[in-house]
């Protein structure tokens, strides 16, 4: 597609509002909505869309997140794509030698990051 998430944003609000949802839009930013509030997310790397199941696994890693605090849902999710970012951006410093090391460097500082409880790096803005 050649639109981009900012595109994308006042219909994710719309369809957060309408289903009384949490909606998130991926792309260079990612943006997490209640249809209210909206938090914009400024992690990962431009290479992330062409690992096979990059999208399957951000949405598992999310719902981890909001199964830990189902009444912050919003935040959830946004830390969870935070996390995901820092892990791609750190897996390769910013850029990797292909999609296939930055798939296996990904699995390897997400599971360093996840379980060490840190996700330093992030970086999430309230608009």
């Amino acid at each position: 597609s050649t639109a981009t998430s900012d595109d994308a944003l006042s219909q994710a609000k719309l369809l957060a509002a309408q289903h009384k949802c949490i909606v998130a839009v991926s792309g260079k930013v990612d943006f997490v909505t209640d249809g209210t509030q909206v938090v914009a997310v400024h992690n990962g790397v431009p290479m992330l869309t062409l690992v096979t199941a990059a999208g399957c696994s951000v949405t598992a890693l999310i719902a981890a997140f909001v199964a830990v605090a189902p009444h912050q849902a919003l935040l959830a999710t946004a830390h969870a794509l935070a996390a995901f970012g820092v892990a791609a951006e750190a897996s390769c410093g910013g850029a990797p030698a292909g999609p296939g090391s930055l798939r296996v460097g990904l699995l390897d500082e997400l599971h360093k990051g996840l379980f060490s409880g840190a996700c330093l790096g992030a970086n999430l803005q309230l608009l």
